[in-house]
């Protein structure tokens, strides 16, 4: 059985980290758990690969004890099952506008009387114990993210949405739209008032709260306010970071 903690770190308060995939690589998913991290997304919205690469990832964070998110393309609700079948735990879905689209999300995510999510979880049943379908609702992960400016207007309705389980605000996409596509900083004033908006509505409706960070500087001082799941970086711009700090270090004089 595959530990929830998503919940887990909303019912203690404290912060997990989220490892962030856009390779498509299983061997990632292994080396995320082997060093630490607490669960990882697989992103298959800005990411590459499709269904197979998937799988095999989802196959490589079961094996690595890993919790396992899955990013679909906006509007994409057909793919929700598909992965959660696969075996993620849950699914995030980009620029989540209003109650419309995240009644759209839960009902892909969650079994009658909650959703309308159909029967064949082939794989995702191994994932919990005792009969899927009484434990899937409370186990699934129903995540809307957070991206614009609509959002935050809306975002009383969406939080309010029953069988909504997560937020996770995007601050890179959020800047572009409160400045109206004029700056990308995430560090906007616009930006970070809006973070501390929703991790409180967050604690308000009792949702867990997730936030993207670029870096660790970024990451830290969310951390110490309190957000359950901190997502920092993607393992490709870990890599090419990683890479440009050795090439210069040795090309230094």
């Amino acid at each position: 059985m595959t530990q929830d903690i998503f919940r887990q770190h909303l019912e203690a308060g404290t912060t997990g980290l989220l490892a962030w995939s856009t390779l498509g690589s299983p061997f990632f998913i292994e080396v995320a758990g082997s060093a630490g991290w607490d669960a990882v997304l697989i992103d298959q919205q800005h990411g590459s690969g499709g269904h197979q690469e998937l799988a095999s990832c989802l196959l490589a964070a079961r094996a690595a004890d890993l919790p396992a998110l899955v990013r679909v393309s906006a509007g994409s609700t057909g793919r929700i099952e598909r992965a959660l079948d696969e075996g993620a735990q849950g699914v995030m879905m980009p620029m989540v506008n209003g109650t419309d689209d995240a009644r759209a999300l839960v009902n892909a995510v969650k079994y009658p009387p909650i959703g309308k999510r159909s029967w064949g979880p082939y794989r995702a049943e191994f994932l919990v114990e005792g009969d899927y379908q009484s434990s899937a609702n409370n186990w699934t992960v129903s995540c809307a993210q957070i991206e614009t400016k609509e959002a935050l207007d809306n975002l009383d309705e969406i939080l309010g949405v029953d069988g909504l389980d997560m937020v996770l605000v995007g601050p890179n996409d959020l800047c572009v739209s409160l400045t109206n596509g004029s700056q990308r900083d995430v560090r906007h004033t616009l930006v970070l008032e809006a973070l501390d908006l929703v991790l409180a509505k967050c604690r308000q409706y009792g949702k867990i709260a997730g936030v993207f960070a670029n870096d660790v500087e970024y990451a830290r001082p969310l951390i110490e306010k309190g957000w359950n799941i901190v997502a920092v970086g993607t393992e490709s711009g870990l890599l090419k970071s990683a890479l440009a700090t050795t090439m210069n270090s040795l090309r230094s004089p």
